[in-house]
């Protein structure tokens, strides 16, 4: 944590021309009521942006937090089935008062219902991409949720903090902004002031509360973990409270509002990128320290020997974590065999690996240029 990169009192964001903004459900759907006034303000802070040249992409919460009272409940679901139907009832209603926000700045929006499989599978990635571009090209501002009715992962039912990450390296914009009822990351669990700028990679679980808000299933926990996401392909955060007036325009102005999560300076190979991207792992492989110090030290492959346990059920391509025998996760790969395939060569020499499985594909079980490491 530092004050670094910040001169005159204001913070140097460098050139942006396209950045994402993540609005939470808490700022524009309190007690189950959407805010037409904040949502107009959101509107229009974004036109003043794109009036400054700057290419907006939006990831909006606040279906749940508009469904649910329609549905007779007195507080936000907690059931996964229960929150798919106030998906489904609050998600027009979100997106009538946005578009008649933004029609009043002769603007057009367009609803992208997004899920983590539209990012996992290589061709929707692709997709995607050329979507969004096609939006902004035609001056369309891309409004983009999670599609909470369908959504049956509850871990990720309503999370679009995460997903915001994922749309700002898909996008490849230059800043990703997180607009909250919290004014940041406070210190000690939001007990002291805000912390105005943050390196990612820094020590700072003692700072981090874990409170969900309201309406919302997210925290500062889950926009750290943005952050950290977003780091990963060289893009700086800004958590700031989204009721303040004209938040966007100031932040952009370089204002020190929020706080900044800083990014690592090296970036992502664009290939490397989609596999830190991808939404989830589908399983855990363990290594020895060996075979991590090989691979964080070293820059080498994943080879049979220094595997010493497989977690989960997966097939050649699937993302997997990989971890040091402490359980600590440092690295993510995509794996060459199926997990029944590694756990008959965990502990194997590379030279064995015909005569175990009667066939050999390559001998690494994840390739180097398949693997993101995750350590700073």
């Amino acid at each position: 944590m530092s004050t670094d990169g910040q001169a005159n009192g204001k913070r140097n964001l460098g050139r942006i021309r396209r950045v994402v903004v993540k609005v939470g459900s808490a700022v524009i759907a309190g007690n189950g009521r959407l805010r037409p006034k904040v949502i107009e303000g959101v509107a229009h802070d974004v036109t003043i942006l794109r009036r400054q040249g700057i290419e907006v992409i939006m990831v909006v919460s606040g279906a749940v937090a508009a469904g649910y009272a329609a549905m007779g409940l007195a507080a936000p679901p907690s059931e996964v089935v229960e929150r798919q139907a106030a998906a489904s009832v609050g998600q027009h209603r979100l997106m009538a008062i946005l578009s008649k926000a933004f029609k009043r700045h002769r603007t057009h929006v367009a609803q992208l219902l997004m899920t983590s499989d539209d990012v996992e599978n290589r061709r929707r990635f692709i997709s995607a991409r050329h979507t969004l571009q096609t939006l902004i090209g035609k001056g369309i501002v891309p409004i983009i949720n999670e599609n909470d009715a369908l959504s049956h992962d509850e871990n990720k039912v309503g999370d679009n903090d995460h997903l915001a990450a994922l749309i700002t390296g898909l996008a490849s914009a230059e800043l990703l902004i997180v607009l909250s009822v919290a004014k940041g990351l406070q210190a000690d669990g939001g007990a002291g002031p805000v912390i105005p700028q943050v390196e990612v990679g820094s020590s700072i679980d003692e700072h981090i509360g874990r409170t969900t808000s309201s309406s919302g299933v997210g925290g500062m926990l889950a926009k750290v973990s943005a952050a950290r996401l977003a780091a990963h392909w060289g893009v700086p955060t800004i958590v700031a409270h989204g009721l303040e007036v004209g938040v966007l325009p100031r932040l952009l102005a370089g204002e020190v509002l929020g706080t900044i999560f800083l990014p690592r300076e090296t970036k992502l190979s664009a290939r490397k990128q989609w596999i830190a991207l991808r939404a989830r792992s589908l399983g855990a492989i363990t290594v020895d320290a060996g075979a991590k110090q090989a691979v964080v030290g070293r820059g080498a492959s994943l080879l049979p020997s220094g595997i010493r346990r497989v977690e989960g059920e997966f097939t050649m391509g699937a993302r997997v974590d990989l971890k040091d025998e402490e359980g600590n996760i440092f690295a993510v790969g995509l794996v060459s065999y199926s997990s029944h395939e590694i756990k008959r060569l965990q502990g194997k020499k590379q030279s064995e690996v015909r005569d175990v499985l009667g066939y050999e594909y390559i001998k690494e079980i994840i390739n180097r240029d398949d693997m993101v490491l995750l350590t700073s």
